[in-house]
């Protein structure tokens, strides 16, 4: 049990510190891809090792930060160099403490000259940087650009965590985003998590870059992700931080095995959603068929009538063709979330869906329209919404018939 940490100066001076490696993983392409190096002090007496929370802590003033950072630096490219020399395609993921980045230090081409005595290739590494540690912007715009004309990949860590600053990402422009721990734990049993993971791979894949997800710890989180467009991953789950390459080994079997698993619930996944869509097309065609012979006054009844015959309907309202509602919502009154509504409300007659994710594939010409997944303004709970076309015999016009089905939380899109 370390019972005092030695002081900071003389742990830099003797470097005192050791580097592991943490894999980072294709699961498509079923390789280790990368790996981050992560720093550790230890006690030169004891032989005990000093966590990195612990360790750098010890560095409180700008200049102990720096000399630490760049001792940390040093250990990682001179330790992954050995690496690189069997493995050219293994890339070196090395954070970098950006509260040190500023216009002293910024001209210091330290970590090119580093790498380049190390004989490591600056397009195999990648500096990690935690962009809210900042303090000053255009020394870290400065030095994000030298070293991306220096062939360096940028990656922005912790993204999603905190105080993140979003709108830092296009303006670093970073080739990876490492979504952080927070976002993904439990991720496969948080539908808002998983939706704040989906416009992140959807921003990074309109921006060019790379989404790595960080501490997976669980299969479950490692399947809910890569079927959700994540496909490198870094985590317990695979393996724990090594010297070397000695957690790489033992990652074989658990990799194989998910990318099986994957294929093997994707191809059941995909059949189940057609059957259960092809259930809700039909139970859909029926109420359309039926609405068609029903006198406009009878309309809510009817709507009433469906919601008590057919499982699974959460809401159901009609729309003329210009996305005005003409009949009330009708709700599976057992659904309505009683504790929100003041967010959550039914819509009425007369109600606006012209901009509806649901009306304006309408609007473009097709009959049937389905969504992806979201929570309902109605109820505040998790549906879909099929939007059917049929033509009202006693009114003579098209009409929509809008139906919110009820939807479980989910890890994989529907």
């Amino acid at each position: 049990m370390l019972t005092a940490v030695p002081d900071i100066q003389k742990i830099i001076e003797n470097r005192s510190l050791i580097t592991h490696f943490q894999p980072q993983v294709s699961l498509k392409r079923k390789a280790v891809v990368g790996l981050e190096a992560l720093s550790r002090g230890f006690d030169p007496q004891s032989g005990e090792i000093i966590p990195p929370t612990l360790l750098f802590e010890q560095a409180r003033d700008r200049a102990s930060r720096l000399a630490l950072d760049r001792a940390c630096r040093t250990n990682a490219a001179e330790s992954f160099a050995a690496l690189h020399r069997k493995d050219k395609s293994l890339m070196l993921s090395m954070n970098i403490d950006a509260s040190c980045i500023n216009e002293e230090t910024r001209g210091s081409c330290h970590v090119l000259n580093l790498v380049t005595r190390c004989g490591i290739s600056p397009s195999n590494v990648i500096i990690e940087i935690i962009e809210s540690r900042c303090e000053d912007m255009d020394a870290l715009m400065a030095f994000v650009q030298f070293y991306r004309e220096n062939d360096f990949l940028i990656a922005l860590d912790d993204v999603g965590a905190g105080f993140s600053n979003l709108d830092r990402i296009p303006l670093l422009k970073p080739d990876v985003i490492k979504l952080d721990r927070t976002l993904i734990n439990g991720v496969d049993r948080h539908f808002h998590k998983l939706e704040v993971v989906r416009s992140f791979v959807q921003m990074s894949n309109r921006l060019g870059c790379l989404v790595l997800a960080e501490g997976v710890e669980t299969a479950e989180e490692a399947m809910c992700l890569l079927s959700n467009g994540v496909d490198v991953f870094q985590g317990f789950y695979f393996a724990r931080p090594a010297p070397g390459l000695d957690a790489v080994p033992g990652m074989a079997g658990k990799v194989d095995a998910l990318a099986e698993r994957h294929r093997a619930n994707r191809t059941q996944q995909i059949a189940d959603d057609k059957r259960l869509y092809s259930s809700y097309d039909l139970t859909v065609l029926t109420m359309c068929q039926e609405l068609a012979e029903t006198l406009a006054k009878d309309m809510g009844q009817v709507l009433s009538n469906f919601v008590d015959t057919y499982d699974g309907v959460e809401c159901l309202y009609v729309l003329d063709m210009r996305g005005n509602q003409i009949t009330d919502t009708v709700c599976d009154p057992t659904r309505l979330k009683t504790c929100k509504r003041f967010l959550y409300e039914p819509a009425s007659v007369g109600a606006d869906h012209s901009l509806k994710e649901y009306f304006l594939p309408i609007q473009a010409g097709l009959e049937k329209f389905t969504t992806r997944p979201y929570i309902s303004l109605a109820s505040g709970n998790l549906c879909i919404t099929i939007s059917h076309v049929f033509y009202h015999k006693s009114s003579g016009r098209h009409r929509i018939l809008c139906v919110d089905m009820i939807r479980a939380e989910e890890g994989g899109p529907r």
